[in-house]
């Protein structure tokens, strides 16, 4: 039962935004994310998805692209990106996983464990932010969501190891990102995150301090779910 991540969907059925204006690679996107899922992702698998999922503001107009996701193969485990404004921050994972389709799972100061196999692996996550910031109003955003991250992993039983979802990269100049920290404290090995598109700033991919991170972007992983746990 393999593990998939991918980020930035972007997805707007009720309100159609042509997403070919950042680049003629995005023309059909959502089409070729469908094929490229039911191909390679099984009813049995996950997929986690790394925010900015859909362009709504409410959520009633999400849910014709929460209902695309879920009838997708896989379990679906998601958290919030910068663009997603229907995910209101102030309803609790509980309340708005009763409102979604049932094979969606929202992370928000909550975790997940997925068992593969005999090993049990961790999942959490948040939509983290940029540094450094650019106002006290970011400096804010960004405390609260390293609050959100350490009540995610802090959320997690007892596993063989770790995942973080994080949108917006945990990592930026030398004055610090406060979720890098957490992610070894609590010895994260696995880090996926979107937001940094094709063409649009640089982005690291790889090992660092013991960390191995993925830029799962639609965009920069050819619209199709990349494999991460096999």
């Amino acid at each position: 039962m393999p593990v998939f991540a991918i980020a930035d969907l972007h997805l707007s059925f009720a309100f159609p935004k042509p997403m070919d204006i950042f680049g003629s690679h995005w023309a059909g996107h959502a089409d070729r994310i469908a094929r490229a899922w039911q191909e390679l992702v099984s009813p049995d698998d996950t997929v986690l998805i790394v925010g900015d999922i859909s362009w709504a503001m409410k959520l009633r107009d999400a849910l014709p692209d929460l209902l695309w996701i879920d009838a997708l193969p896989g379990r679906k485990i998601m958290v919030r990106g910068n663009h997603d404004y229907w995910w209101s921050s102030d309803k609790s994972a509980q309340k708005l996983q009763s409102l979604l389709p049932p094979s969606l799972l929202p992370l928000h100061k909550t975790s997940t464990v997925i068992q593969e196999g005999n090993e049990r692996i961790g999942v959490a996550g948040t939509r983290g932010w940029t540094t450094p910031p650019a106002a006290e109003a970011d400096a804010e955003i960004l405390r609260n969501e390293a609050r959100r991250l350490r009540l995610s992993l802090e959320s997690l039983p007892l596993v063989d190891r770790k995942i973080a979802m994080i949108h917006i990269p945990p990592f930026g100049p030398e004055s610090g990102n406060p979720l890098a920290p957490l992610l070894k404290e609590h010895e994260v090995e696995i880090v996926v995150y979107g937001h940094i598109h094709r063409g649009f700033g640089e982005f690291f991919e790889g090992e660092k301090e013991g960390i191995l991170y993925y830029n799962v972007a639609v965009d920069q992983i050819d619209f199709t779910p990349k494999r991460i746990v096999e």
